[in-house]
């Protein structure tokens, strides 16, 4: 599941949203009846790319689902220093209802639900057996994950020892092909609710999904589902199932190269990026906040906005490879510390990687009191080796210090500390600080819309 092309959509959506977060457009541009659109197997598999190009934005996970949550949590972590005002309030906790970033994330993964919605409402045209099995599969993928990411960001965490009745997001399942078919009166449903409607979506996905890329990609952020949960032997068994059975593997000899190599073998699920089609090289792009060097022209690359904290740099062990090989000083727009995750423009951007998968399983065996495919001291110290440590005695505190040197400025910290409930500078995990708002423009059109805490 990792080169999908950022082309158009044979279709437009009911609502379109501009690439351009300065430019947010909210207004309808089209309407064109999905019935008439999508009339063949080719209508139906150009809407499902459709559905990848959204994913793609820098709304989703081209810049926001990635650099939101880490920007969220960005005390003693991540310093923004950018002119941006949208994201220097999420960075200090300051967000009002009419966030434009909020705002544009909620519509875009909002509008990629829809069109996943309608190439499953439309898979009758399809006449092939197996062709139709893998578009509902990827359909379901798709529509899974964005509601998963939607209600770690826009409600209260779920709690693996509560109910979850607190309100989650709206679950979206019938496609809005016309205007006639928008209601204004589609509500939040609870958090267990929508975290169901993800696992079902996904583990459908997992069955009709014909290659391997494609499953384990389904399989990887089932896991990491599980993980949130706090469902604990279902997270280790699928990464276990991962790490033994996929073709992924840890590259040993670089930690960089996951991130400048297309498609590597640690790279499980990837936004693919070129030159001709990329998140955004000025406005958008993780490389446009995270990137401070000059090019071989002497030109600057990125704006330096997002800073690697000292605090942060000086939590590394001794000789730790994650931060002498991966932090460097900028040399461009600013100076300061960055992660060079985040370097090229053009780079494949890796959502899923096998590493997570290794701490997911030392983890879960850890809390559990197993060994299943490996010892969590084995799993920790692979990765400690390969950083240039030496091996530990896992604790707890250990495991978790271990997943967030490796996944650091992946889009991780927010949703970590909320699920171990740990507190964020000094917001608990479950202040409504620490919730994005329903954006003001859903709360005025639709009035079964109940607004978060505080907004």
């Amino acid at each position: 599941m990792k080169n999908y092309k950022n082309i158009l959509a044979a279709f437009l959506l009911v609502l379109s949203v501009s690439s351009c977060k300065k430019q947010l457009e909210i207004d309808p541009k089209q309407n064109i009846d999905a019935n008439v659109a999508l009339n063949n197997t080719a209508d139906v598999q150009n809407a499902l790319i459709g559905a990848y190009t959204f994913l793609a934005t820098g709304d989703l996970y081209g810049t926001n689902l990635v650099f939101l949550p880490d920007l969220y949590a960005s005390d003693d972590y991540l310093t923004w220093r950018g002119s941006f005002t949208t994201y220097r309030n999420i960075a200090s906790k300051a967000i009002v209802s009419n966030n434009a970033d909020v705002t544009r994330t909620w519509i875009t993964a909002y509008s990629t639900i829809n069109t996943a919605n309608i190439v499953l409402s439309a898979l009758n045209v399809v006449s092939d057996a197996n062709t139709k099995s893998v578009i509902e599969g990827k359909a379901l993928f798709i529509r899974g994950i964005m509601h998963f990411e939607l209600v770690r960001l826009y409600a209260l965490p779920y709690d693996a020892s509560g109910t979850n009745t607190n309100l989650g997001v709206p679950i979206i399942t019938k496609a809005v092909k016309t205007i006639d078919n928008v209601t204004n009166s589609v509500a939040r449903n609870t958090v267990a609710e929508v975290y169901t409607a993800v696992e079902n979506d996904l583990k459908s996905a997992i069955t009709k999904l014909a290659t391997v890329d494609d499953q384990y990609a389904a399989k990887a952020f089932l896991a990491r589902v599980y993980l949130q949960e706090g469902k604990y032997a279902l997270a280790r068994d699928m990464a276990n199932d991962i790490i033994t059975n996929s073709p992924y593997h840890l590259i040993t000899n670089s930690l960089e190269a996951p991130f400048r190599t297309k498609n590597s073998s640690e790279g499980i699920f990837e936004i693919k990026q070129n030159e001709q089609s990329n998140a955004g090289t000025s406005n958008d792009g993780l490389a446009t906040f995270y990137a401070s060097y000059q090019n071989a022209t002497g030109g600057d690359v990125g704006r330096a906005d997002a800073l690697v904290n000292t605090t942060f740099y000086d939590s590394f062990e001794t000789g730790d490879k994650r931060q002498t090989e991966m932090i460097y000083d900028g040399t461009g727009a600013r100076t300061g510390l960055f992660t060079k995750k985040w370097y090229s423009f053009y780079d494949n951007i890796p959502v899923c990687r096998i590493t997570e998968q290794y701490l997911i399983r030392a983890e879960c065996n850890f809390r559990l009191g197993t060994s299943i495919g490996a010892t969590p001291a084995s799993d920790i110290n692979t990765l400690r080796t390969r950083a240039g440590l030496g091996d530990v005695v896992p604790t707890l505190a250990i495991i978790l210090n271990e997943r967030e040197k490796e996944l650091d400025y992946e889009g991780f910290r927010l949703h970590d500390y909320k699920r171990t409930k740990r507190s964020i500078g000094t917001f608990a995990y479950n202040d409504p600080k620490l919730v994005f708002p329903i954006p003001d423009r859903e709360i005025n059109v639709n009035k079964a819309l109940v607004q978060n805490p505080g907004y």
